[in-house]
């Protein structure tokens, strides 16, 4: 029978695509860690491969990544398979989404349009889990995109990911 954590998931924020991260990664574990079971938690710290809800967010990203080497590989005219990570195949409905972000001229609209992906994916893939490790786990990814895009919209980030644009 899965652990139910009640009290920590409605404890929570509510996180929202494009907002400040409420609070860090680091404190949503720290808060997690008196609560969940030490099993639950090493899911949640992603040291555990066997969590479904992992499996599947780390395929469909894999796959992700691995069709915007493809787009990338294609329009440079270069071989993309020295570049392509081993995965489940190629998924016919991730390609116009790699194809779109890499015809943009903006680097950061196409790493936030990837990022939207990715958080839709999540929420996809949270559906029927609402107090269990899982949607903890949904919870703990969607947050590491809002900390990213603190990050990013920080002055740092923006010559970061201008500096990316100039290799693309």
């Amino acid at each position: 029978m899965k652990n139910s954590y009640y009290y920590i998931v409605a404890s929570l924020p509510m996180l929202h695509f494009g907002m400040k991260p409420p609070l860090s990664y680091s404190d949503f574990l720290d808060a997690c860690a008196s609560e969940l079971s030490q099993d639950d938690m090493n899911i949640l710290r992603e040291s555990s491969s066997g969590n479904v809800l992992l499996k599947k967010w780390g395929d469909f990203n894999k796959s992700l990544k691995n069709e915007l080497v493809r787009t990338r590989a294609a329009r440079k005219g270069k071989d993309p398979n020295k570049y392509l990570r081993e995965d489940n195949g190629i998924d016919p409905f991730i390609a116009p989404l790699a194809h779109w972000a890499v015809n943009q001229d903006s680097p950061i609209e196409a790493e936030l349009y990837l990022d939207r992906v990715r958080w839709d994916k999540i929420e996809d893939i949270k559906t029927g889990h609402y107090f269990d490790v899982e949607y903890l786990v949904a919870y703990g990814l969607q947050l590491k995109i809002l900390e990213r895009w603190h990050s990013v919209n920080s002055a740092d980030g923006v010559k970061v990911l201008e500096g990316l644009a100039k290799k693309i």
